[in-house]
Order: C-alpha cells, then structure tokens, then sequence
C-alpha cells in the first residue's frame, strides 16, 4: 500500500458522489477542486498507484479511452451472483455509455446468470453489459431528435 498523498487524495476522491466512471482528464478536472496544481502526468501516476494497490479499476470499452472506478472490497459483494449451484462470481458491474456526450453510467443492476441465453451444451463463465444510448441530460437537451 503505498502512502496517502494530498495528490493521491484527490485522485481517488475524484470518484466520490459521481455515480460514474471517469477519464483520466475527468479526474484531473476533479481532482483540481482538492489539489489545483495537480497535473495530468500525476493522475497517471496516482491511477496507475491505486490500480495496483486494487483502489480503483480499469473499465475498457471497445474503440474508448480507458475509465476507471471505484473497487469494489470482496467484503462488500452486496452484488455477486451465483450459478444456482451455490458458487459465487466475482463482483463485476455494468453500464451505460452515452452515444452523445460519451459518458459511462454504473448499472445499478446485473441480469444475472446469461445460461439461458448461451447455445445448448455450452457453459457461460461471465458477462459484460453495456447498454448504448442518450443519458438523461443529453435527452432532455434534446440530443438525437436529429438523429437519422
């Protein structure tokens, strides 16, 4: 565990009350409320710090930047699942990315086990959702009534 740092503070409480994943710039733009001068160089090196330390997580979706968010501590799987046959998954979430302005939404949600859905014979070991669209914001701006 490396030690607390006014830079590392901000970084990591870039994630407090977002409800979101963020980019590295985001965090910056948060972390700059805590510690102005931070640099962007800096979020690298506290991210790439409190990845290895299991704080934070990378979240990777196809042609993005990477985001990150807070770790979930194996002690607070209030949302693993299980098989049906007793044995618990690893904690994962999913999400919402929004087509307009780019944003990543936690799920608040799992669908639970996808068995249902693989071919007959084959056995599902995990899943990842990302659902696609307009966040709240951007459709109450009106986004995509231009769409074609």
């Amino acid at each position: 565990m490396q030690r607390l740092t006014r830079q590392r503070n901000a970084v990591f409480s870039a994630f407090s009350d977002v409800g979101r994943v963020l980019t590295a710039p985001e965090i910056l733009s948060r972390a700059r409320e805590i510690v102005p001068e931070i640099s962007l160089s800096t979020v690298y090196r506290q991210v790439s710090l409190l990845l290895a330390d299991g704080e934070i997580a990378k979240v990777e979706l196809p042609g993005e930047p990477a985001r990150y968010e807070v770790a979930c501590k194996p002690e607070a799987h209030a949302h693993s699942h299980h098989d049906g046959k007793g044995a618990a998954h690893e904690h994962h979430h999913h999400y919402f990315h929004c087509s307009n302005c780019g944003q990543v939404f936690l799920l608040h949600a799992c669908p639970g086990p996808m068995d249902d859905l693989a071919p007959k014979g084959f056995q599902v070991r995990s899943h990842e959702v990302t659902l696609h669209g307009l966040c709240a914001p951007c459709v109450k701006a009106g986004a995509g009534k231009h769409a074609s």
